[in-house]
């Protein structure tokens, strides 16, 4: 292996996680949750302005990049203070749920094809097609009236044009916390309690969602495995052999969980609209199948939460400040004595 191999040589199973999103080998906690940060309010305000047959996108971008930097702020929750992090927070959530009116619309003409798709073969021909077309409809109706509403565009492009700024403004010097009072040490005990907070909330949430099946206790253990899949994909750097496997896990998991809550979604939608699907026995029969999905989906998702969670929080928290350690000794190790291993 050359010096310039990267850990996706090294190890394949990287290449599924952008490494723009990912700490730096050499880089600080403070200056890696900034850069990422920023990057992602980029990001998502560009994808407003790509045009109108890349809306879904936009949307969809717009969502998980919020999703990201709320990870981050949970990671570094202890450095920031409640105060500022209960702002940042606050401001991104309500930033995303500007958009959730066109996502929601998007995911259910999706999820409705997932089960055509998924059971197609047992069904007769064109079976849920006028459900999907009517769904279809509805989306790009309120893709429409989304789009044509300049105000409402604007004030998410504003948002993350207002974080952007403030983000920017962060300091990343090592000494700006002792001088300025703020700042993000570039120290494992600045990340150790959000990190098992994330990881505790998440294990505690599986076992309620579980003990009481509900679309609800099932969508906060969504999140809470979500923000621990980022902060993963954040940290992988840190001890990538373990890392990146226990990151891809919480993928898998995420989107099982993902895939749960948008047929929940779908199923309201239903109650609430059945005009969506007028025929009562299709309705039916559909319902039926969403019900045997969602009940396979739930046992993988126990399998997979079960190997996430198997750890008191305590010790994940305490083997991650290993891994955290041997990096800053790899880092500080001076040449020589590495060339001795």
């Amino acid at each position: 292996m050359t010096a310039l191999a990267t850990y996706e040589d090294s190890y394949p199973a990287m290449a599924d996680f952008d490494p723009g999103l990912q700490l730096g080998h050499d880089e600080t906690l403070a200056l890696g949750v900034k850069r990422v940060a920023m990057q992602q309010f980029e990001l998502a305000a560009s994808g407003f302005f790509d045009g109108e047959e890349v809306f879904s996108e936009a949307v969809h971008g717009l969502r998980k990049s919020m999703k990201r930097v709320r990870s981050l702020l949970r990671l570094v929750k202890s450095e920031l203070g409640d105060k500022v992090y209960r702002f940042e927070n606050a401001s991104l959530r309500d930033t995303s749920r500007m958009m959730a009116e066109p996502r929601t619309a998007t995911a259910s003409v999706l999820t409705a094809g997932q089960i055509r798709d998924l059971y197609g073969e047992y069904l007769a021909d064109r079976t849920f097609e006028e459900m999907i077309h009517r769904l279809e409809t509805r989306r790009d109706v309120i893709h429409v009236r989304i789009m044509e509403d300049p105000a409402l565009v604007g004030r998410v492009v504003r948002n993350l044009e207002k974080a952007y700024n403030r983000y920017a403004s962060w300091p990343t010097d090592p000494e700006a916390r002792r001088v300025y009072g703020v700042g993000i040490r570039d120290r494992f005990e600045s990340v150790g309690p959000g990190l098992q907070r994330t990881y505790s909330r998440g294990r505690h949430e599986m076992v309620i969602a579980y003990r009481r099946p509900t679309s609800e206790n099932f969508h906060a253990w969504r999140k809470r495995a979500k923000y621990l899949r980022h902060q993963m994909e954040f940290l992988t750097p840190v001890w990538p052999e373990v890392i990146v496997g226990l990151a891809l896990t919480l993928d898998r998991l995420g989107g099982l969980l993902g895939e749960d809550h948008d047929y929940a979604d779908l199923l309201l939608l239903l109650r609430e609209r059945p005009d969506l699907c007028p025929e009562p026995r299709e309705r039916s029969l559909f319902l039926a199948l969403v019900t045997q999905r969602r009940a396979e989906l739930r046992v993988g998702a126990e399998i997979l939460g079960r190997r996430v969670y198997a750890e008191r929080p305590s010790s994940f928290e305490s083997r991650f400040g290993e891994y955290w350690g041997s990096r800053q000794q790899a880092l500080t190790a001076p040449l020589d004595t590495l060339a001795a291993y």
